[in-house]
């Protein structure tokens, strides 16, 4: 039963009882208290307006001609509704969202209106609500308000900022990122309704958008082009720059106008062979050139260039490129940046605590910022300029299982290292791997860059043995190969099929390269569903690195994984996981589920992979299976939860000889609109499906939020973000339901992002306390590193294992598209192969 904290029935036998909230006067399992201010600006009703309404009209836009009506037509037609007859219809007094609603804080006429821009319209507006703001002052605000009131603080920073999705940025504060791109600062904001009541969340941003510039300087600059008056495109070029070009929005130059037009694509020939034909007296046939020398006086330049086709609905407009410009403010995708953008957009963004408080409370105090605009006045709302106070609490960390203890640890126990208690804490580490059979398939072999073979050996068994790995001192074999191996999938096959159905096949395959390859997505597809192989990738800049503590680091970090591969454990928690360890009778199992999803802007053909791990020993809770499944495009309910997690339970009885008697299901990447789904149909189905009854805990963790928390200054350990392990639930937090936000990791670069937890069903009676102490100390046990993360690990390993399903895809459609004897018809996943199904293959 879902937990209820307006109407629990403890009578009832599946009855789920609230959660118990900790001690805030640092106690428990806190060590201090801190003081925190939290980007939240409260929203309050003036005295004077308690009976203030707001009018919610649904707007319908018909053009005469069929045709889809774009954001930017229902804008200007609602533009011109209101122009035309601004004393019934004030702009000052209403809000648009863009689409069909239209708020306001006086009554305007309904009925339907004809409106004509570039064609005639047919507007139809209905009275859909009135809206009463006293409302806000509840503590379970409509969403119907909420949404109104949205629209309506967006309304003064769209006038004039640029405007993308939930964010808006200055066209004038920008940092230059090359090829006609650039960096602009803004803001992100939204309504929350938390403890405190009704707040407004900003939060700083930083977004790459394309620069005003002639499309003639996108093919020379940006594309690389070195144009002449007669330079012609060949068909490689004419696809490059039809890819780039399409879609985009750009304005003309050969005559005065400040429409706005959208790339249809290329003409097939050049400005001297397009023709197209005038009605009229004065009309004929006439090409592109002719036309523009005779309409405009304007000769072209660049006549054996193809012209863009700036046509709508059908009809043909062809303008050559010379007399074509760029808009400027259009988003740049961020996945089509070169590696060097992207490093220079991630530079800027990772502002730290003091500059993006700064910010942030700039934003806020601004004139085009949330918190201002004659319509808010005249709703009688007002909005703080100053950030929330909270009072957070820092939790203990944890004892780990380690190999070396320091001197402070020593201390700590009360030991000295001639102790007999000294010789049983160092048998008490986490185990390790034992390793008989290793190889390496050297694709770094037939270049310059080639893997320094004798020192990498020598030096990864030495830290393999360091971390407590039972290595073989020397590979099995080492096969020499070349990156072009890797472009050829059909090449690519054979020499892997020579390893793994050779007489001593590798528990592990160590691959080095020279950079990151398109072929390590079909690598990674054939190891791990067709043969079964067990591989490592390493880049031989970082092997190879004369740097030696670099170069120790990066072998430490391919220890770590090659370990947690082939079933050791990494780090352990000294005194179990918290709160379970206490139930020694009893058995828990953590599971993970995420679902990753396609890029915006794909086809829907492209699936969504879904993904689900569990761990598999008990009580260390250190090792975890995986199952990956596709499903529909866009699809974040995981249709075959239920399926995958049955697999993964019994394995977990397998291995512990008995089923679990409670698990703990960690669910990433759901929105708070969609917990109701993760009850009523994700975990029906998995009870459905397991055929007995544990008891369940159900914890969404979220990462995509924009809370933040700022130390006060003076205060703290003096560096500008929060202490690992600092947990708020109190004044920020959503008093409806027992969620708190924990910041597990340690911010060295940035503002620390806290990860917001929400316990949605409990049926093992956890309190609070209990759970914030056990996500905390989870954080300490992820295998890829030694450092506590900022995301509990069973979900942090299912996002992994997602985005593993979607390397499987591209593979599967790059096969397709080269016509490679591999390819396969289907976008289903294939099954992950018996051999490694239940290793952590995928770290």
């Amino acid at each position: 039963m879902r937990f209820s904290p307006s109407s629990p029935n403890p009578t009832h036998p599946n009855a789920t009882m609230p959660i118990r909230r900790p001690n805030h006067d640092g106690g428990g399992s806190a060590i201090r208290t801190i003081k925190l201010l939290v980007n939240h600006f409260r929203v309050r009703l003036n005295n004077n307006a308690t009976d203030a309404v707001i009018f919610h009209y649904e707007i319908a836009i018909t053009p005469d001609i069929k045709a889809q009506v774009s954001k930017s037509d229902s804008l200007s037609v609602k533009r011109q509704l209101f122009a035309t007859d601004p004393t019934r219809f004030p702009s000052q007094s209403t809000a648009y969202d863009g689409d069909k609603n239209i708020f306001s804080t006086v009554p305007l006429p309904t009925g339907t209106f004809r409106v004509r821009t570039r064609q005639d319209y047919v507007v139809t507006v209905r009275l859909q609500a009135e809206l009463s703001l006293s409302a806000i002052a509840s503590p379970h605000v409509p969403r119907n308000v909420l949404h109104a009131l949205d629209v309506i603080l967006r309304e003064k920073p769209s006038e004039n900022l640029l405007v993308a999705g939930r964010g808006f940025y200055w066209a004038d504060l920008g940092q230059d990122l090359r090829r006609g791109i650039q960096a602009l600062d803004g803001f992100i904001q939204g309504l929350r309704v938390t403890e405190q009541g009704l707040v407004v969340y900003v939060d700083y941003s930083v977004m790459a958008f394309r620069k005003k510039m002639p499309v003639i300087e996108v093919l020379q600059d940006t594309l690389q082009m070195r144009l002449r008056e007669n330079y012609a495109l060949n068909m490689q070029q004419r696809a490059l720059v039809d890819g780039v070009l399409r879609g985009l929005r750009v304005t003309v130059n050969h005559r005065k106008s400040a429409q706005k037009y959208v790339v249809q694509g290329l003409t097939t020939h050049d400005s001297d062979s397009t023709k197209f034909t005038i009605d009229g007296p004065d009309g004929g046939s006439f090409s592109v050139r002719e036309y523009f020398r005779s309409k405009y006086g304007q000769d072209i330049r660049y006549r054996k260039l193809p012209c863009l086709d700036l046509g709508k609905r059908g009809r043909a407009n062809y303008v050559p490129m010379e007399f074509c410009e760029i808009a400027g403010g259009q988003r740049f995708p961020k996945q089509n940046l070169n590696k060097y953008e992207a490093n220079q957009l991630r530079e800027i963004a990772l502002a730290d605590p003091i500059r993006r408080k700064e910010s942030i409370l700039r934003t806020v105090r601004s004139g085009d910022g949330p918190c201002v605009g004659e319509l808010l006045s005249q709703c009688g709302i007002s909005i703080g300029t100053s950030m929330t106070e909270v009072t957070g609490r820092v939790l203990q960390r944890p004892e780990l299982k380690l190999r070396a203890y320091n001197n402070d640890q020593l201390q700590r126990y009360n030991i000295n290292r001639d102790d007999a208690q000294w010789n049983l804490m160092r048998n008490k580490v986490p185990s390790g791997a034992r390793i008989d059979r290793w190889a390496i398939l050297d694709f770094s072999a037939a270049t310059a860059h080639r893997l320094n073979q004798r020192s990498f050996v020598q030096d990864l068994v030495s830290k393999l043995r360091d971390n407590g790995v039972q290595i073989s001192p020397s590979p099995l074999f080492v096969m020499p190969s070349s990156m072009d191996v890797l472009s050829d999938p059909d090449r690519l096959y054979q020499v892997l099929g020579q390893v793994a159905r050779g007489a001593q096949r590798p528990q592990i395959l160590i691959c080095p390269m020279v950079e990151r390859h398109d072929g390590y997505n079909t690598l990674k597809l054939l190891c791990e569903t067709e043969f079964g192989v067990m591989t490592q990738c390493c880049l031989t800049q970082h092997t190879n690195n004369p740097n030696l503590k670099r170069r120790d680091q990066y072998l430490a970090n391919l220890g770590l994984l090659i370990n947690a591969k082939l079933g050791g454990s990494n780090a352990e928690l000294f005194e179990g996981v918290p709160t379970l360890a206490a139930r020694a009778n009893e058995r828990f199992m953590l599971i993970g589920a995420d679902v990753n999803h396609p890029s915006s802007g794909s086809d829907n053909s492209s699936p969504s992979i879904a993904a689900v791990v569990g761990s598999i020993n008990w009580p260390a809770s250190t090792r975890y299976a995986a199952r990956i499944r596709a499903q529909p495009h866009r699809t974040e309910e995981i249709q075959e939860f239920g399926d995958m997690a049955r697999e993964l339970v019994e394995l977990y009885a397998r291995v512990n000889k008995g089923w679990p008697h409670n698990i703990i299901i960690f669910r990433d990447g759901v929105a708070d609109n969609q917990f109701e789904m993760v009850i009523d149909k994700e975990l029906r189905d998995l009870k459905e499906k397991l055929g007995y009854s544990p008891k369940i805990t159900v914890i969404v963790a979220q990462k995509r939020h924009h809370t933040r928390l700022f130390p006060e200054e003076g205060r703290g350990s003096g560096s500008p973000n929060v202490p690992p392990g600092t947990v708020v639930d109190t004044v920020v937090v959503d008093k409806t339901k027992p969620n708190f936000y924990l910041c597990s990791h340690q911010g060295l670069i940035g503002t620390s992002k806290p990860t917001h937890y929400h316990v949605l069903l409990d049926d093992n009676g956890f309190g609070k306390d209990e759970v914030q102490r056990m996500i905390y100390h989870l954080c300490f046990t992820f295998a890829r590193c030694t450092k506590p993360v900022s995301l509990v690990p069973p979900v942090f390993y299912a996002d992994i294992v997602a985005y593993r399903g979607r390397v499987y895809h591209e593979a599967q459609m790059r096969l397709n598209s080269q016509g490679s004897n591999l390819r396969s018809g289907n976008v289903c996943l294939p099954k992950l192969h018996k051999d490694i199904e239940n290793s952590m293959f995928f770290l």
